[in-house]
């Protein structure tokens, strides 16, 4: 499900009944909608504290609070590459948990105004560590944001007591919710002051959130609704009490958002419980109804607690508990096989019938705590990848306890190409009789591809994995290009079986590279794939150009590249998914070069809007013809790629596009210039053939040149291959590193390519390729096509597309196939007439049997560019 659609509707359907259930009457015509009030005297205000603030604010000890601003010394080592901290925000510390506040200015996040939390660790000594891999918290008042002119210091904790830091500005429409909730929450009282106040007290495990409204209006204000809203929830996964892992709150005491190995946090309300939300890609939200602002003073009210705990999920169970008053109590142990203690064994406590409480992870030493309601009664599960599950049953002890493990078994796998080592994909499935069923989804953890216990993918062809005794089916693959190795083997309590075999390469590609210009990483509100294993599944599926294209964020695979040490088979080139938010849709901006100077290292912006800086600034969505034109501006002259024209605000919807006459309905938005859209969005020929494929031939029928582009969109490996499918270029190398960022654009510009979802289509018209032009229309003309695919992969037909239509669909058998080269399925002369006054040819192969077992659910095919006959 796409980030866009179906978080707009969800928006929009809960915060309309969520008014309508509770906000009364708020017609247009109240007052502070930006009018001249009324004289109030005095005229409430909000003052500033001191811009500076402690100079050592993480030197805390245990009866102290600080806050400061940090220094770049002050700043945790940014493993994960997602920290938006700089010098110069502030921080409120005590001994042991920390809270950053960005200070005022342009903000990397879809808030835009800074004086917002931008990031949570642990102190640990005086230092920030196990920073969270944090995203954005919405502090919203109906649908408007506080637009900061100012962050300071009202206490630095020198005195005792809360240090205090302070965001303050004036209300205004907030960018990313506008197209959504104008209409739903019209009222945004632009004339009045907001504070947003962070309090953190000594030993506390919370920040206190309260706001501050100073209205001089001589009468009450009805704000629309209260919104708890937050984003990027994929990458820190959602926990609420009693329902474990689940995005769909229901009556939730407090909301958690949990990093394994590093630090986590809660959200409490202040207005009570979080019911009803809606969870959309990434994005989580509930809707509450508005409260009053008191004419001529200062109202303030608690809009959340923050909770600050970590590592791991226990630790903030146990915290949050204490800040709302749970009734906890411990349990100790250890997991433990044959005598010996386990190390990374996630303990999993629940009632057993249902109600999750939380987990744990083992120690070195295998010792674990847990917190769980006083009087529950509770069953242990523990659980390692590789390893049978170990239960035990608690009732309501609290140890110490011993968790049993039963004896494991070991595979080892090493399997090379014919061409040397390489990194590949290795599959481990459960096989005659041998059964397995994964944890609930409320346990978290990683998801896997379906029916599958473990898929790995080693970057030298090696791997050991554990497993419960038992049968086992090994695959091990490396992309398109080649063909299977397939065995099964049976292992035993603490045996070691050995795999070793060689995959043969299927199809030459000499002089080509594939590319996907359409990867989405943790970086995306959206998406919470680790982007080191984003690119490990890319090289392992033979995926020369994995192309980063995060959500308004501009980025590239280098850092993971070299940390992998895969350079000889990977290249990597910036790009960002520009994302008009519920407006005319996203497209593919490339090359970008990463600016970290920059707010959102260089994303191109598709909005204006006010701001402290530049008030008189409109708030306003450019149109996609003057965005564009700003792109191609930049330095590095990038292409613009419609990514999935179709599909509720797409572009070709939003404009109204219509492929039989080649026109649009709404002109002024519709840009003459684009050559590249993505014809294949994680699906094949068959899916889209009367869908985008048409929108393709109507605009090349109406005289535009052009060109398609394949890509997986993928937001989650396990269902989202990287790769599936791809864009292949005649580049006139097989060296990654060989290419440079024009090359490829230009290549791509220039429609020297074919889409690959598992079959490799070649076609020429005396001579010219795809993206090439020969003479000759309305003449009989002749094709020369092959098509290639590894025997595993399902090949059944050609379909032959003359200026728009397909004239021939040619079966292909299995007697077609070269005998020499079981991988040629199909080589031929395939008779062609375009119009007298010019065509264009385009063939495509598919098959109707899945890419079973490498990527499941995805039928394979290949497809040409067009190639123009003139003449």
């Amino acid at each position: 499900m796409r980030w866009d659609s179906s978080i707009a509707s969800a928006v929009v359907c809960a915060a309309a009944l969520a008014l309508a259930a509770g906000c009364g009457d708020n017609g247009t015509d109240a007052p502070g909608d930006g009018d001249a009030a009324a004289a109030c005297s005095p005229t409430p205000t909000l003052e500033d504290g001191d811009a500076a603030g402690h100079l050592q604010p993480l030197g805390s000890s245990p009866t102290e609070a600080r806050a400061g601003r940090l220094t770049a010394a002050d700043l945790p080592a940014d493993e994960s590459q997602l920290l938006t901290w700089a010098a110069g925000d502030y921080v409120l510390a005590n001994d042991h948990i920390a809270l950053v506040i960005e200070a005022a200015g342009p903000s990397d996040l879809y808030d835009p105004w800074g004086g917002r939390p931008v990031g949570l660790a642990r102190v640990v000594g005086g230092r920030l560590v196990q920073p969270a891999r944090f995203g954005e918290v919405f502090f919203l008042t109906g649908r408007a944001s506080v637009a900061t002119e100012a962050v300071t210091v009202l206490s630095d904790g020198a005195a005792g007591g809360p240090a205090i830091v302070r965001a303050r500005g004036h209300l205004q429409a907030t960018p990313f919710f506008e197209s959504l909730l104008a209409g739903l929450a019209p009222h945004v009282f632009a004339d009045v002051e907001v504070a947003i106040d962070y309090s953190l007290a000594p030993g506390a495990d919370h920040v206190d959130v309260t706001m501050t409204y100073a209205s001089s209006h001589p009468t009450a204000l009805e704000t629309d609704s209260t919104i708890h809203a937050t984003m990027f929830s994929r990458r820190m996964p959602v926990f609420q009490p009693g329902r474990g892992f689940d995005e769909t709150l229901v009556h939730a005491p407090w909301v958690g958002y949990i990093d394994e190995r590093a630090t986590s946090w809660a959200y409490i309300a202040g207005d009570g419980e979080l019911d009803g939300s809606i969870s959309q890609s990434g994005f989580i939200g509930v809707f509450k109804p508005g409260f009053g602002i008191a004419p001529c003073t200062l109202t303030t009210r608690l809009q959340a607690k923050l909770v600050i705990g970590g590592p791991g999920l226990d630790n903030l169970v146990a915290a949050a508990g204490r800040v709302v008053g749970t009734d906890l109590r411990t349990i100790t142990g250890t997991v433990q096989r044959n005598g010996g203690l386990l190390a990374n064994v996630t303990v999993h406590a629940t009632d057993g019938a249902g109600m999750y409480f939380t987990h744990a992870i083992t120690s070195s030493t295998g010792q674990f705590v847990l917190h769980v309601p006083r009087t529950a009664s509770v069953k242990l599960e523990a659980i390692r990848l590789g390893d049978p599950t170990g239960v035990l049953e608690v009732g309501t002890a609290e140890g110490p306890v011993v968790v049993p493990v039963p004896a494991e078994g070991d595979i080892r796998v090493h399997v090379t190409t014919s061409d040397g080592s390489a990194p590949i994909r290795v599959q481990f499935l459960p096989a005659m009789g041998t059964t397995y069923t994964p944890p609930p989804p409320s346990y978290g953890g990683p998801a896997t591809a379906a029916g599958r216990y473990v898929v790995a993918f080693p970057t030298l062809g090696d791997i050991t994995q554990s497993v419960p005794p038992g049968t086992w089916q090994v695959i091990v693959s490396r992309g398109y290009e080649y063909e299977l190795f397939r065995t099964t083997v049976t292992v035993a309590p603490g045996q070691l079986v050995q795999v070793q075999g060689t995959l043969e390469r299927a199809i030459d590609t000499t002089g080509v590279q594939c590319a996907d210009f359409h990867v989405h990483t943790w970086r995306s509100s959206d998406s919470g794939d680790d982007s080191l294993q984003k690119v490990r599944q890319a090289v392992a599926d033979g995926l020369e150009l994995p192309v980063r294209s995060d959500h308004e964020w501009v980025a590239d695979f280098s850092r993971e590249i070299a940390a992998l040490g895969v350079e000889s088979f990977a290249a990597a080139f910036g790009s960002v998914e520009l994302t008009s938010f519920q407006v005319w849709g996203h497209m593919g901006v490339f090359p970008l070069v990463p600016d970290p100077t920059q707010q959102n290292a260089g994303a191109p912006k598709w909005q204006t809007y006010p701001s402290p800086e530049s008030p008189e600034t409109p708030f306003e969505t450019l149109s996609p013809p003057r965005v564009f034109e700003l792109v191609r501006a930049r330095p590095e002259a990038p292409v613009v790629i419609i990514n999935h024209p179709r599909g509720g605000s797409d572009y070709f919807n939003y404009v109204g596009f219509d492929p039989a006459t080649g026109l649009v309905e709404t002109t002024a938005d519709w840009d003459t210039k684009f050559t590249l859209v993505e014809v294949f969005n994680d699906s094949g020929w068959l899916a889209n053939r009367t869908k985008t494929v048409e929108d393709w031939f109507g605009l090349l029928r109406a005289g535009r040149k052009i060109f398609a582009v394949g890509s997986s969109d993928s937001h989650e490996l396990s269902r989202s291959p990287v790769g599936y499918p791809r864009t292949c270029l005649a580049v006139g190398t097989d060296i990654p590193s060989a290419l440079t960022a024009n090359q490829i654009r230009d290549t791509l510009a220039a429609g020297h390519a074919v889409i690959s979802g598992g079959i490799y289509v070649s076609a020429t018209i005396a001579g010219a390729g795809p993206g090439d032009t020969t003479t000759g229309a309305g003449n009989p003309l002749e094709a020369e096509v092959t098509v290639r695919a590894a025997t595993w992969v399902d090949v059944d037909a050609i379909d032959v597309v003359v200026d728009g239509t397909t004239v021939d669909t040619i079966p292909i058998m299995p007697g077609d196939a070269d005998p020499t080269d079981p991988a040629v399925r199909w080589r031929g002369t395939i008779p062609v007439q375009t119009r007298a006054s010019g065509g264009f040819v385009v063939v495509a192969a598919y098959g109707d049997q899945p890419l079973e077992p490498v990527h499941p659910g995805r039928l394979p095919f290949g497809v040409t560019n067009p190639i123009f006959v003139v003449p």
